[in-house]
């Protein structure tokens, strides 16, 4: 916990940032025919750089871990309860010790894959109620500016939407909506780095 707060929560988010990415690209570099449009992010274990993926999506959720500690810290403890930094903290945990599960556990195998797909499904639920309580308390702290406030609400309700078109998929009738969910999933997955990155750069350049 010393080295997490003696670290800025800026580096922290930005070895979260790199290593997801690194990871990403190298994956789909050698994984020829790869398609955005049908093909799930996760999708990229299963090819020949699968290791590299799984690899950078577990030191991501490693390093998020120090990101969202550090953040937490940051909030005014006169105008802003322990309660609720605590809560906030709590789904934040759990969302990355989830998305770390899901670099962990992915393949072909059912049981693995069945894991991966929990482990998903847990990581994007926390990471909607950790992303809102933490953009709403960037609202409330006059340290931080709105600007990574939006960006972290816009995150939500894109994660709430992916989550939505999840569900539906098992109603009957409704499984063409899945032919959206990689799309989404992909979008996703960027707009998440982006957060990281606005509030990752707010921290450092601002010295919080």
């Amino acid at each position: 916990m010393k080295k997490v707060k003696a670290i800025s929560g800026g580096v922290w988010g930005n070895l979260s940032i790199t290593a997801g990415i690194l990871g990403d690209i190298i994956a789909l570099i050698l994984f020829p025919g790869y398609d955005f449009l049908k093909r799930s992010v996760s999708f990229l274990c299963k090819g020949p750089g699968g290791i590299f993926f799984q690899l950078g999506t577990t030191l991501s959720g490693i390093f998020a871990v120090g990101f969202v500690i550090y953040v937490v810290r940051t909030f005014d403890d006169t105008i802003i309860s322990k309660n609720m930094k605590k809560l906030a903290l709590s789904f934040a945990l759990i969302s990355c010790v989830s998305f770390i599960f899901l670099g962990v556990f992915c393949g072909s195998n059912p049981i693995i894959d069945l894991i991966h797909g929990g482990s998903a499904v847990v990581s994007w639920l926390s990471a909607i109620c950790y992303i809102g309580i933490f953009s709403f308390l960037m609202m409330k702290d006059s340290k931080y500016s709105k600007f990574p406030a939006y960006v972290g609400f816009s995150v939500s309700i894109s994660l709430s939407l992916m989550i939505l078109l999840f569900i539906l998929y098992y109603i009957p009738g409704l499984q063409g909506v899945v032919a959206l969910l990689p799309l989404l999933e992909w979008y996703n997955t960027f707009s998440l780095t982006f957060w990281y990155f606005v509030a990752s750069t707010y921290l450092l350049v601002k010295k919080i």
